[in-house]
């Protein structure tokens, strides 16, 4: 069966026109101008009059069916899949992280398989890597062959065993680059935050929510990022920045691209729209997530850097933890960090981008589809809506008025951080691979029903 969406304003990669889409199993076959006469067949009709149709949304960044700190994430694949879909998202990149007793690829083989067999929407996944060796380069050209893209490495976590050492960079760095493997980085210095820390401690003996902004500060992710864009500076190899959050980081990339740094960035809502002020409240835990909330006058920054197109990505870090998890402890020590977020990444972004006049339909678009899917090798594929691409479309009610409250949201950790936020334009239609799996809040597929993504190079490496 063909199906056809008509009477909507589509962002094209060459605009916003009026057009219609003919879809045929999950491929876009045809853009129409609607002045023109419908190829004959039968279709399923998808009324979009008043709508703006937009690609599917990539959450570049989430961490569904997370083991930490003896426990796992409320939100399963399923579940935060389906979360996800319900915001217009059918594409995630999720993380896969090096087993112990596995090799890289082995580790993400049976990650996928995770994956696949809840998942509700099409997915892909950066590789963690935690050192740096003969065998593990060995194990790279393995990753790349199979079709990932890009690797994740943390600068902090040392306890954790997240955190690779300084010296294993380099060798990283150039072997990545050898078989064009993105690197992308959570930053954050780990000296500096244990040195803030052993002061706190020293001086205030307890810690609460509210001091975690300056045990983790905004320093501490300006410098672990000017450490890496010297590294990739050396070796002549991109870099990507995961879930910017302060202004310290903004200049420091600003000052790496002016040496001429190939760096990459990426930010989330919560580091727009939620200040440290959140920290001071009871319910605190709800807030909490690595890096800290910090100033608004970080969140002017990051704004900025994106209306100037210094930031390439917003994704969400998605990481939900119910609030009995948030809530055993009320120290920022060992408490669970993360929050819900990839249901409310496009109304929110739409809401306070769109709607404020920051950005236009076509950078919303760019931000959250469009360039995600050219940094990790999933364009055109995904991405965009152009002819012969997977039929990954939302349409969206730019009128449509929806308060994010709890139980409007569908995440399993049963809260969300923006539950006091109204916003103006909301999807109302997901259609993933050319099946419509959400419709009127309504989830209407089945589970199990989405697919890892095989990536092509980054784009990253072709400029």
């Amino acid at each position: 069966m063909k199906r056809l969406i008509t009477g909507g304003k589509v962002v094209l990669e060459s605009g916003i026109k009026e057009k219609d889409i003919l879809i045929e199993d999950n491929k876009i076959i045809e853009i129409i101008s609607p002045d023109l006469e419908t190829p004959s067949g039968e279709y399923d009709i998808i009324d979009a009059n008043g709508k703006i149709v937009i690609p599917g949304i990539i959450d570049a960044h989430t961490h569904y069916l997370l083991h930490s700190r003896g426990t796992t994430t409320a939100d399963d694949f399923k579940t935060g899949s389906i979360s996800a879909a319900h915001g217009g998202v059918t594409t995630f990149i999720d993380y896969s992280d090096h087993k112990d007793d596995k090799s890289l690829l082995d580790s993400a083989k049976e990650r996928i398989a995770e994956a696949e067999s809840e998942s509700v929407i099409d997915f892909h996944l950066h590789q963690t890597v935690e050192s740096f060796n003969e065998k593990i380069a060995d194990e790279l050209v393995e990753i790349k062959d199979f079709g990932i893209s890009n690797l994740k490495i943390f600068t902090t976590y040392k306890k954790e065993g997240y955190m690779i050492a300084d010296e294993n960079l380099p060798g990283l760095f150039q072997k990545a680059g050898e078989l064009e493997l993105l690197i992308t980085a959570h930053c954050e210095d780990e000296e500096i935050i244990q040195e803030k820390l052993r002061d706190y401690q020293a001086v205030k003996g307890e810690i609460k929510f509210s001091d975690h902004p300056d045990l983790r500060p905004g320093e501490a992710e300006g410098k672990a990022i000017k450490n890496l864009s010297k590294i990739a500076e050396e070796k002549g190899q991109p870099l990507y920045i995961a879930h910017i959050s302060s202004k310290e980081g903004i200049q420091v990339i600003r000052e790496a691209r002016q040496q001429g740094v190939r760096i990459f960035g990426e930010t989330t809502p919560h580091y727009l729209l939620l200040d440290r002020s959140y920290l001071e409240r009871e319910d605190a835990a709800k807030y909490f997530m690595v890096p800290p909330l910090r100033e608004i006058e970080d969140h002017q920054e990051i704004w900025d850097a994106i209306i100037n197109k210094e930031i390439q990505a917003v994704a969400t870090d998605h990481c939900a933890f119910d609030l009995e998890q948030k809530n055993l402890t009320s120290s920022p020590i060992n408490a669970l960090p993360g929050i819900p977020g990839s249901e409310t990444l496009l109304p929110l972004l739409h809401h306070f981008g769109v709607n404020r006049g920051l950005i236009n339909y076509e950078e919303l678009v760019d931000l959250l589809s469009t360039e995600p899917a050219k940094i990790f090798g999933l364009y055109p594929e995904r991405g965009v809506i152009r002819e012969g691409t997977v039929a990954d479309i939302v349409i969206f009610d730019p009128d449509m008025e929806v308060e994010l409250t709890d139980d409007q949201l569908h995440s399993a950790a049963g809260y969300s951080p923006y539950a006091d936020f109204t916003v103006l334009g909301y999807p109302i239609e997901t259609i993933s691979n050319g099946e419509t799996i959400i419709k009127n809040g309504i989830f209407t597929a089945e589970t199990g029903r989405g697919n890892f993504i095989k990536a092509t190079t980054s784009s990253v490496f072709r400029d």
